[in-house]
């Protein structure tokens, strides 16, 4: 249904830059989001950095990539209807797919996994989870993991990354999708769904933060 396609990456000075053409080269939503913090998120983070140690940092942070990257490959492996090959990953990233296996089951149509998204208006680009229908309406789903439970409060940034993707995807293709879901597994416990409608508050936050992204350059 959709005609999209793949974009070359590079990493520049710590930012990953989305090579869409000549004069459209985009920094990715997570650059973006990583390097535009509110100074309280970033105080709290530098605080745990110094806290834990930045060796002992590195790795918590590299690990829970690895767990991310593993979970986002089952999931993909399931959804095109191959085999997930569970033996190639560790228990406790098994145990955290097999609990989102169940709510992906609400997914009734996949128009797209793991597809680069811009925004000329923005000035920005990513690689969206899945582009599907969930629950019969086209939705951004975005997956998550983590090592802990965690609140509606503590994943703005996360809606503001699904809420660019339904943006760019409506830009790119005349789209109108307004409706975003974030799976997130939890070790040792049930997932997490958190929903969310698109909305002009979001929208604005968003802009603010790729704006500040920009006038930090």
């Amino acid at each position: 249904m959709f005609n999209y396609k793949d974009y070359e990456t590079v990493n520049v000075a710590g930012k990953r830059i989305y090579l869409i053409s000549d004069e459209q080269m985009y920094p990715s939503i997570t650059t973006v989001l990583g390097q535009s913090l509110e100074p309280e998120k970033a105080n709290a983070l530098s605080a745990w950095r110094a806290r834990v140690g930045n060796a002992k940092a590195d790795k918590i942070s590299q690990d829970a990539a690895t767990r991310g990257t593993n979970v986002h490959l089952m999931l993909e492996r399931q959804l095109r209807g191959e085999d997930p090959k569970l033996e190639e990953f560790p228990e406790a990233h098994r145990n955290m797919f097999l609990s989102l296996r169940l709510e992906i089951r609400k997914i009734n149509s996949v128009y797209g996994q793991e597809v680069v998204l811009f925004s000329d208006a923005l000035g920005v680009a990513g690689r969206c989870d899945l582009v599907a229908e969930y629950n019969n309406t086209l939705t951004i789903v975005d997956y998550k993991t983590s090592s802990r439970v965690k609140s509606k409060d503590e994943i703005g940034d996360y809606w503001l990354q699904a809420a660019f993707y339904a943006t760019a995807h409506n830009e790119m293709f005349g789209t109108s999708i307004d409706k975003m879901v974030i799976l997130m597994g939890v070790e040792n416990r049930m997932p997490l769904v958190f929903k969310k409608t698109l909305d002009d508050e979001l929208l604005l936050k968003l802009c603010e933060r790729v704006s500040k992204f920009y006038e930090n350059l």
